[in-house]
């Protein structure tokens, strides 16, 4: 793929969760987050960081893929924008969103991967991004890297599954991404 990305804090972390999870539930035979950090060139602002590290310290399984994430942050390219950015923007958007979207419309980003499409906050990344910016999310890039070859379709039809039954997805638009992109 070889494509910039910017992403933020929730992405990585889902990407990560069934690396780490152990339960049976969770699909196993290959590795997003890896294969995100292998395929992309992947930029996050340094809250991403910061929250990241607020994530660890206990035993749960957020703590466990927010490990794995910092273990692999030399892979990450990081950006600090706080000097550019005085305040969220007007989007109900939070402070970290705000700032990788930021960053997305600073760097010659070819995409900006965020988790907001069980919200209204979809609608306003949207509005926010350069035009030139392509919104993904963690479903659109899992099937994005079936089409390239770099992932499974069994894997991420499990995946999707996973994440549908553990995190709540919505499950009307995972079956979209499905049918376009595993069921052709």
């Amino acid at each position: 793929m070889g494509a910039n990305v910017v992403t933020d804090t929730n992405v990585l972390l889902n990407l990560a969760t069934p690396v780490v999870d152990g339960r049976s539930q969770a699909p196993s035979g290959a590795d997003p987050f890896k294969t995100l950090l292998t395929a992309c060139d992947v930029h996050v602002h340094t809250s991403v960081l910061a929250e990241l590290t607020d994530a660890t310290g206990s035993e749960d399984l957020l703590s466990a893929a927010a490990d794995l994430v910092l273990q692999a942050a030399h892979h990450l390219t990081k950006h600090d924008v706080d000097a550019q950015l005085t305040e969220p923007l007007n989007y109900g958007l939070d402070r970290g969103e705000s700032e990788c979207i930021w960053l997305a419309n600073e760097l010659p980003a070819d995409l900006f991967i965020t988790d907001e499409f069980n919200t209204i906050n979809y609608l306003f990344v949207t509005l926010a991004l350069d035009d030139r910016n392509i919104l993904f999310t963690t479903p659109h890039i899992l099937c994005s890297l079936v089409t390239h070859e770099l992932l499974p379709v069994e894997y991420v039809d499990a995946a999707l599954t996973y994440y549908v039954e553990t995190k709540g997805w919505d499950a009307q638009y995972v079956a979209q991404w499905r049918t376009h992109y595993l069921r052709e």
